[in-house]
């Protein structure tokens, strides 16, 4: 682990390369990591890629003074070429050059073991990711924590699984009890999102969840309280892991050696009924502070741990995640002591703060029981007549100012998936309307709660300091945004400062998220977001990753169309030069030659059509009448096929020159022309041949003719 000063504070932007964006725990590690850049005075860019996509790139690179490095360290080394620190998010080590920062895996496992152990099981599973680090950690504490109880591990499937997402687990662990039926009683899962498809599929195999297989899982994500039944699993804290990982990298930039290489956060056991028991569903007890003392301040800081769960700082080192859990606790001494209450709004926007940070239903009932607890203990020694009664007025009160903030935050939730639909309609006009996506290609953030959007495409020619993007669309809450359209930028540079300060910063989502607008064949340039989830459903990227896929699709429609255009144009060009050959071809196909006195040769070249039948009569006649021919030859050694239409124009040239006085002959009819010119029962009345033009003058030239 490098420890000598690197002091890259010439920057204050910390990097962000995760592979990773559509979940909702990854975008609470997101925000940790905003909110403690913004404490020390740095601003968090987060670019989409694995490091070494990000380092080939090079969109940022100069504007970033250390990296995070999320999930993988594909390429870290070449993006780290410059000297700049780096850490590790949840990912394999790199030597000891670079801190890590991860969940408390192994520990974690041996208690979710130990609980399903505890509740009579003996044949247990794991599921995870084969070819995450994480998920990888995970399976050996499984198999660890099994053998600690004398337990099998052949059970351990992880080298099946290829994929950590709800549907793929779904598919993959119905194929494996259609297989192998009811392999075991008991299943670990990698996380949650696998967690839930597992359990869809045992109960679409006909199985019941707990009775017949119990489940749990890891991360407690916001969906795993909303399954049938809600899921037993580890509560991570991704928004400390994310605090955490900034905290490591800032300690580097400013010359500083971490304290170790690597920090491991704990994770709280979450009991719900997937597993056959409540038990603990409430949240953890309240941590052992005294009797005596500021019983106010203490009672925030319980009901910020119940919110937050275990955390790496005591009382007083660090200031409160929910602050406004103060006007509860105020709320409480008021009611103690007569003085005035709380009104039922500033209850409520107290309880939405924490709501926005955690929606748990759990994690909000302890939060009440802090306050019910303190309440009766407080209540004791009241001095009071009717404290009892303000204080049951006052609980009733939160209680309900609690309720009310979680119902506004489903509404809210609802009104986003409302405005998602409409994006998501909007985006169908970039790739069918080419006047949409001429006029308004960001359009469609109209219908989002996104702060600032950017298009950025890479410029044909690169500048003095290499590649460059131009700025082709802006969509902002600030028009003079606007003014940054047209404008270059080197890829190292990008983006301007102007768009890091639109994303509002002072929100839990007030950085930028930078994702490539590419596909296997091209990179057109990048998408800019900031300030994207601030809603209950805009927790997570999904819709980011949602919308990058129909911004590419509408490159690719419009470059398509681009590309049919100009081969529709070149088509054309080449028909009118073809036209005009044609033409040039059609005048010099039919020359009237005097060959003798009184003979004209008219040598026919190629194809003859009506329209080539009819030049070639008035080109006759013309000859005729100016020459005072007698006689007209008709070479045809240059036409490739006769057919009927064509001895009926050759007929109707030798009668129309007849009533002119002169006589029409066929020279250049060779054996193949006349065997089918019989087989058509071609009759050329009135029409001499020659087989050759030779013959012809010959002929004509014999005396006496």
């Amino acid at each position: 682990m490098s420890t000598g000063p690197v002091n890259q504070r010439a920057s204050n932007v910390i990097g962000v390369a995760s592979v990773f964006l559509d979940n909702s725990f990854n975008c609470a590690a997101f925000a940790g990591m905003h909110r403690a850049a913004r404490e020390r005075g740095y601003q968090l860019l987060l670019s989409y890629g694995p490091p070494r996509s990000v380092r080939g790139r090079g969109v940022g690179l100069q504007q970033v003074a250390g990296w995070i490095a999320m999930y993988t360290t594909e390429g870290l080394e070449e993006l780290l070429s410059d000297g700049k620190p780096a850490v590790i998010f949840c990912a394999p080590a790199l030597g000891a050059r670079c801190p890590i920062v991860r969940a408390e895996n192994r520990d974690s496992i041996r208690r979710l073991v130990d609980h399903l152990v505890g509740l009579g099981h003996r044949r247990i599973a794991y599921i995870g990711k084969s070819s995450s680090d994480d998920f990888v950690e995970r399976g050996a504490a499984f198999d660890e924590a099994m053998s600690a109880h004398g337990l099998d591990t052949d059970l351990n499937l992880l080298p099946h699984f290829d994929e950590c997402t709800i549907w793929y687990t779904e598919h993959r662990f119905r194929t494996l009890l259609e297989r192998d039926g009811k392999l075991c009683t008991a299943l670990v899962a990698g996380n949650d999102e696998m967690a839930i498809g597992a359990l869809n599929a045992i109960r679409a195999h006909g199985y019941r969840v707990p009775d017949d297989i119990a489940v749990v899982g890891f991360d407690d994500i916001s969906a795993a309280q909303h399954c049938e039944p809600p899921l037993t699993t580890m509560r991570q804290n991704p928004e400390l892991l994310g605090r955490v990982a900034v905290e490591r990298l800032i300690e580097q930039i400013e010359g500083r050696a971490p304290p170790q290489l690597v920090t491991r956060v704990p994770a709280e056991l979450v009991v719900r009924r997937s597993c056959g028991s409540a038990r603990g569903a409430a949240g953890p007890p309240p941590p052992a502070l005294g009797e005596r003392g500021d019983w106010q301040r203490e009672l925030s800081w319980n009901m910020n741990r119940a919110l937050e769960g275990p955390a790496l700082v005591s009382p007083g080192e660090a200031p409160l995640i929910w602050p406004e859990a103060e006007v509860i606790a105020r709320g409480v001494g008021a009611a103690l002591t007569g003085a005035e209450l709380p009104d039922m709004a500033a209850l409520e926007r107290a309880f939405a703060a924490a709501i926005a940070r955690n929606d748990r239903i759990e994690v909000l009932l302890a939060v009440l029981k802090q306050v019910e607890a303190t309440a009766a203990r407080q209540l004791a020694g009241a001095p009071a007549p009717d404290a009892a009664r303000r204080m049951e007025i006052f609980l009733n009160c939160a209680r309900l100012a609690q309720q009310r903030a979680l119902v506004a935050w489903e509404r809210r939730g609802v009104r986003s998936l409302e405005r998602l639909v409409r994006a998501n309609m909007a985006m169908s006009g970039l790739l069918t309307s080419k006047q949409t996506w001429n006029d308004e290609r960001l359009g469609w953030l109209r219908h989002t709660t996104v702060r600032v959007g950017c298009i950025a495409l890479w410029t044909k020619d690169a500048g003095p300091d290499g590649p460059e993007l131009i700025i082709d669309a802006v969509r902002a809450d600030d028009p003079a945004l606007t003014a940054l359209v047209g404008g270059r930028s080197p890829a190292g540079l990008f983006p301007p400062p102007e768009l890091m300060e639109a994303a509002s910063p002072g929100e839990p989502s007030g950085y930028l998220v930078m994702v490539p607008i590419a596909n296997d064949q091209r990179d057109w340039g990048t998408l800019v977001i900031g300030g994207l989830h601030t809603e209950s459903f805009t927790d997570n990227l999904q819709p980011l990753a949602m919308w990058v896929s129909l911004l590419v699709a509408a490159f690719e429609r419009h470059d398509m169309e681009a590309a049919l255009h100009a081969e529709r144009d070149m088509l054309a060009a080449a028909f009118e030069r073809e036209r005009a050959l044609s033409s040039t071809v059609r005048e010099l196909g039919c020359p009237v030659i005097p060959l003798l006195p009184g003979v004209l040769l008219i040598s026919l070249m190629g194809a003859i059509d009506a329209a080539r039948a009819q030049q070639i009569l008035e080109a006759v006649l013309a000859g005729v009448a100016r020459e005072g021919a007698r006689w007209v030859l008709l070479d045809l050694t240059g036409v490739p096929l006769v057919d009927e239409a064509t001895a009926a124009a050759l007929v109707q040239t030798a009668q129309a020159t007849r009533l002119l006085g002169a006589r029409v002959s066929l020279v250049g009819v060779g054996p193949r022309m006349a065997q089918r010119m019989v087989e058509l029962g071609i009759e050329l009345q009135g029409i001499s041949i020659f087989q050759s033009l030779a013959a012809a003058i010959s002929r004509l030239t014999r005396p006496g003719r």
